[in-house]
């Protein structure tokens, strides 16, 4: 049995691309997509702008409440299934209306019936011991990674930079594929 560490945010859910849409709608992104996790830096604006936006999205519906990626259930299913067990890990919740946010991902993992044995919100994601780890962050990898766990990076428009050695995965399927092997 292995300890799988897995991310929410454009892991097994949409946000980026959520937030996107929340920021094309109010008319900030200058027409940019997001290339980076600073993302404001491409719209060109203040980030308190962006964290303002997002904020009234949290708490008026709209930024939490995007579909799983397609697959992501089964694929977390795929890997209990396979005796493993499930430790989701986010950072979400430490901004403003953090108390809320937990709420809504709590109802969101409910409401989307998403396999898991724990649900932890941290920033240090190195804080639950797992054997493997997916997530989007260049940060959070690389910190996971000098702590020695087994850890790849999912490929999103957020995370492309060259050169770049970390270990990647396309999808979260694939690197089930990889754990379960």
């Amino acid at each position: 049995m292995k300890r799988i560490g897995v991310d929410i945010d454009d892991v097994l859910m949409p946000w980026a691309d959520t937030a996107h849409g929340i920021c094309e709608a109010a008319g900030i992104t200058n027409g940019a997509t997001i290339t980076h996790w600073e993302f404001w830096k491409d719209y060109g604006c203040d980030p308190q702008t962006v964290w303002d936006l997002l904020d009234h999205a949290t708490v008026h519906g709209g930024l939490y409440d995007a579909a799983p990626y397609d697959g992501a259930a089964d694929a977390l299913q795929r890997l209990t299934d396979a005796g493993h067990t499930v430790h989701l890990v986010t950072a979400r919740g430490f901004l403003a209306n953090g108390p809320l946010i937990r709420q809504l991902t709590c109802a969101w993992l409910d409401q989307w019936s998403i396999p898991h044995d724990s649900l932890t919100f941290a920033t240090d994601k190195r804080v639950v011991p797992v054997d493997h780890f997916i997530d989007d962050s260049l940060r959070n990898y690389d910190q996971l990674d000098s702590a020695g766990v087994d850890v790849h990076l999912l490929t999103r428009s957020h995370n492309q930079v060259t050169p770049c050695h970390r270990r990647r995965v396309d999808s979260l399927a694939q690197f089930v594929e990889l754990v379960i092997a």
